[in-house]
């Protein structure tokens, strides 16, 4: 084992100490605390939840409910995605001084997400049992939809991360296509009302898949096997090619800063 992997299991314990620095820092100061998490999300879910189930009628059983089940853990890959980008920019004193390695920037962001999503689950549980979908059997797969979904959003920090020191614009490409992509993806609504000859676009959205697999454990239904094994694919080959380009970048990475 060399390299990135390598790296996180030498320094264990100050990861720990990062991820809950990171945690705390969020929301440091403010009144409600991790619920900051769901307060986001829960305007773009009023705003769509009006749009898509009153103005222009998607025809989904308890729509607000498929619609929170997506848009969570959408929230979730998104922010993380942003701040993994950033992150080994915002740890930039450490890195040149070589207090730790550029690889523990984006891991520390992709945990603090996970972290972020795991402290606000039960609260989203709550409001999917109040929309009359209570917790089903098929939940107890979240771990490993979540676990998947850890692996792809690392990977894309990695990759992002250690370009966007070589790069400044990747940080405005990020900002520019995540928007994009949230509309490519079925979030607010659902992908069986994608035309058949335009469907290859979602079969080809890694995340359309993470989505879908969400709805299904959240809403208490089983995951399709195909969805489950696309991200499966689409974390490992996220984390092969994020350690792969940072490996490739890590010597000019202290001289970019």
């Amino acid at each position: 084992m060399s390299g990135a992997p390598r790296e996180w299991i030498g320094r264990r314990a100050l990861i720990a100490a990062l991820v809950r620095r990171a945690v705390i820092a969020r929301y440091r100061g403010t009144s409600v605390g991790f619920l900051w998490t769901f307060l986001h999300p829960a305007v773009l879910f009023a705003a769509y939840a009006l749009v898509f189930g009153v103005y222009v009628r998607v025809d989904v059983e308890r729509y607000p409910a498929f619609l929170i089940a997506g848009l969570l853990p959408w929230t979730w890959f998104a922010q993380s995605v942003a701040i993994g980008t950033t992150s080994i920019l915002g740890d930039a004193p450490f890195v040149r001084q070589g207090a730790f390695p550029p690889s523990l920037s984006p891991l520390v962001a992709s945990l603090a997400g996970l972290v972020n999503f795991a402290l606000g689950l039960p609260v989203l549980l709550v409001a999917l049992a109040l929309l009359g979908v209570p917790p089903g059997r098929w939940l107890l797969l979240a771990p490993v939809v979540a676990l998947l979904q850890l692996g792809l959003v690392l990977g894309l920090s990695l990759m992002l991360a250690a370009l966007c020191v070589r790069y400044r614009d990747v940080i405005q490409l990020v900002q520019s296509v995540l928007p994009v992509l949230f509309l490519l993806t079925p979030v607010a609504y659902p992908a069986e009302l994608v035309p058949a000859r335009w469907r290859w676009v979602v079969d080809l959205n890694p995340i359309a898949h993470l989505v879908q697999a969400w709805q299904d454990v959240l809403l208490g239904r089983p995951p399709e096997p195909r969805h489950l094994a696309v991200c499966a694919v689409a974390a490992a080959v996220s984390c092969a090619a994020g350690c792969l380009v940072l490996e490739a970048l890590r010597d000019r990475i202290p001289e970019e800063l």
